[in-house]
C-alpha cells in the first residue's frame, strides 16, 4: 500500500512581525514595526507582531514563524552590509539564514533594516530556504520617519491591489514609485519568468 505524502497546509496572507532595536531606540519610542502592525490591522489584516532583544529570541520567532503559517515575515532592525543586530545581539546574514533554515518555503521576506538589500543577504537566505519566494530590503542606510511611511505605504497599496496574494510583479511595481518618492533603493530578489533567481536594485 502506497502512503499518501501528507500535504503542507497552505500559508495565509497575513504578516508576522519581528522587531528589535537599541535601547535608545526604545527609549524614543521608535517602533516602526509596532506601527506598520497598527496600519494592517485597519486595513483589516491580523499581524502578528513581537519585539525581541536576543539572538535567542530570534530563533523562537523563528519557529513560531513557521507554525503560524503567515506567508510575509516582516524584520524590522538595525542592519548593515554583512548583519543584522537585535537589541543586545549582532547576527550575521548566515546566521540568519541557519535560523530560519526551511521555514521560508513558499512564503516572502521583507527586512526594514539600514543596507541589508543586497545579493549577499539574499544569497545567504535562499541559500537555506530554496524555496522562498523574494527578498526585500532597503539597499542603503533609511530614516526611520522614511521607513515607516515606505513600508505602511507599501503594504496599504499592495493589499488594496489584492488582499490574498502578492505577485513579485507586482511587489516590483508598488515598490518602484515609492523608492522614487521617498529616496530610498530597495533591493528586491525574486524568480524571474523563466523560475531563474535574479537580484536587482529598484530606484537606485
Amino acid at each position: 500500500m502506497v502512503r499518501k505524502k501528507r500535504r503542507r497546509p497552505d500559508t495565509v496572507p497575513e504578516v508576522f512581525i519581528i522587531e528589535s532595536l537599541d535601547l535608545g531606540d526604545e527609549r524614543k519610542a521608535r517602533r516602526e514595526g509596532e506601527v506598520l502592525a497598527s496600519v494592517l490591522r485597519m486595513c483589516g489584516k491580523r499581524p502578528l507582531y513581537y519585539y525581541i532583544r536576543t539572538r535567542a529570541e530570534l530563533e523562537v520567532m523563528a519557529h513560531l514563524f513557521e507554525v503560524s503559517n503567515y506567508r510575509y515575515l516582516h524584520i524590522s532592525c538595525h542592519g548593515g552590509k554583512k548583519t543584522l543586530s537585535t537589541t543586545l545581539d549582532v547576527v550575521g546574514y548566515e546566521e540568519f539564514a541557519t535560523l530560519f533554515a526551511g521555514r521560508l518555503r513558499n512564503r516572502r521576506l521583507f527586512v526594514s533594516a539600514c543596507s541589508a538589500g543586497n545579493a549577499k543577504f539574499a544569497k545567504s537566505v535562499r541559500g537555506q530556504n530554496p524555496g522562498v519566494i523574494s527578498v526585500a530590503a532597503p539597499a542603503k542606510d533609511i530614516q526611520f520617519d522614511h521607513a515607516v511611511a515606505f513600508w505602511s505605504s507599501f503594504y496599504v497599496k499592495t493589499f488594496s491591489m489584492n488582499a490574498r496574494a502578492m505577485s513579485s510583479d507586482r511587489i516590483a511595481g508598488v515598490l518602484r514609485p515609492l523608492a522614487s518618492l521617498f529616496g530610498e533603493p530597495v533591493h528586491l530578489s525574486r524568480k524571474d519568468r523563466a523560475g531563474k533567481w535574479i537580484h536587482g536594485v529598484i530606484g537606485g
